[in-house]
């Protein structure tokens, strides 16, 4: 009996180790200015489409912002959410996680085209507020080896980050209303930018004498009491570059 189970133990060990391995689930798709992550059995039929979106828009800020990256962006595909969303992160490298869901229409907060098209061109203007490289970013990044993300063992990493990066520490509704401006511009004026929803919001405040926040309390107090998380980002954001696009042209 000793002998059959150590003979049967000794097949289990050699089935394990001549077996194939498996397959990963996640794929990758790369392209001259991407590397497309996503998970083979969800997002196949997708990937394509969303490696066509990103490369059209990379065209178009390449032309408007003279912006030339020297990384690829890495964009993951997911679907861990119940509804469309993405966010963008340049620092140690660009990043774009997209939620591939619908979005929420709902209150109709978000007008857009088609959703793959609209985060794409949204998160790439993140990624070139934040990334592209005035002559001073470019001198700390070559000395420092790079983008330099903080943390809070060594807060010392708070200066590198900002002499590398220091757009990134721009306010969240100065990079949400230049994105949010973008978007509607690359989509011919079909956008939040130019949709109803702010425009209610805003009419509604002052019907009801409500509290317009200083661009200081929008980002210490008004990021904690919107309806949507972050929204008042988005509205704020959005109405001051409408304001500036109004006064001095979109250029």
């Amino acid at each position: 009996m000793k002998n059959c189970l150590v003979f049967i133990f000794a097949a289990i060990l050699v089935f394990i180790a001549f077996v194939s391995t498996p397959r990963a689930q996640l794929h990758c798709l790369e392209t001259e200015n991407l590397r497309l992550i996503y998970f083979e059995t969800l997002a196949s039929y997708l990937a394509p489409h969303a490696a066509r979106c990103f490369e059209n828009s990379v065209g178009f800020h390449q032309n408007l912002w003279d912006y030339e990256s020297c990384e690829k962006t890495t964009v993951f595909l997911t679907d861990f959410t119940d509804y469309g969303n993405a966010g963008a992160k340049n620092v140690p490298e660009n990043l774009i996680m997209v939620d591939i869901a619908p979005f929420s229409y709902a209150y109709e907060t978000v007008p857009v085209n088609e959703r793959i098209n609209t985060m794409m061109n949204h998160e790439l203007v993140h990624i070139v507020a934040m990334d592209k490289a005035s002559g001073g970013d470019g001198f700390f990044r070559t000395m420092l080896l790079g983008k330099i993300s903080p943390t809070s063992q060594h807060p010392v990493t708070i200066l590198y980050d900002y002499l590398s990066t220091p757009r990134r520490s721009a306010p969240r509704w100065y990079h949400e209303g230049i994105a949010v401006f973008l978007e509607t511009w690359m989509a011919g004026g079909f956008g939040r930018a130019l949709g109803a929803y702010d425009e209610m919001v805003f009419r509604t405040m002052v019907r009801d004498s409500a509290r317009f926040y200083d661009p200081v309390g929008l980002e210490a107090e008004g990021t904690k009491v919107d309806f949507h998380v972050g929204v008042n980002s988005y509205l704020h954001g959005t109405r001051f570059f409408n304001y500036l696009a109004y006064h001095y042209g979109p250029e």
